[in-house]
């Protein structure tokens, strides 16, 4: 293949080049975050309404609640295997393991909510989708 697809921004890149690329997005911000994060292209996003998603997190430990990205949300609802088992704590500056992370709206711990995602998928589907490239 000559190119590439970004799992980040969704363009093309020359694959010889696209290792350097890639780290540019997974360079960590001032604040302990990523750059960039992998999400769906916009038409393979969930569209529906998110009024019953869970969107604010929780981390016991330091007691900060982190609000997740709209785009992050709509990626997993439409992919749940996109993600790792982790998510970003603004109050940590790292990323913390979703066991150690609870919903705010619900109080169900986000590893619990993960699985579910993922064995409804799975249900739905049969299979994972196919791995994304990073």
């Amino acid at each position: 293949m000559i190119f590439t697809e970004c799992p980040f921004r969704h363009r093309k890149i020359f694959s010889p080049l696209y290792g350097w690329h890639k780290r540019k997005h997974l360079q960590l911000k001032p604040d302990g975050q990523m750059t960039d994060h992998i999400t769906m292209r916009d038409e393979a996003r969930f569209t529906g309404p998110l009024d019953d998603v869970p969107q604010v997190y929780a981390h016991p430990v330091c007691g900060v609640q982190t609000r997740m990205p709209e785009e992050i949300i709509r990626s997993y609802l439409a992919n749940p295997f996109l993600y790792s088992d982790g998510s970003f704590c603004c109050g940590c500056g790292t990323y913390i393991s979703s066991t150690e992370l609870f919903w705010v709206e619900t109080g169900q711990c986000m590893a619990d909510y993960n699985r579910e995602l993922k064995e409804e998928y799975l249900r739905v589907h049969g299979k994972p989708p196919k791995k994304t490239r990073v």
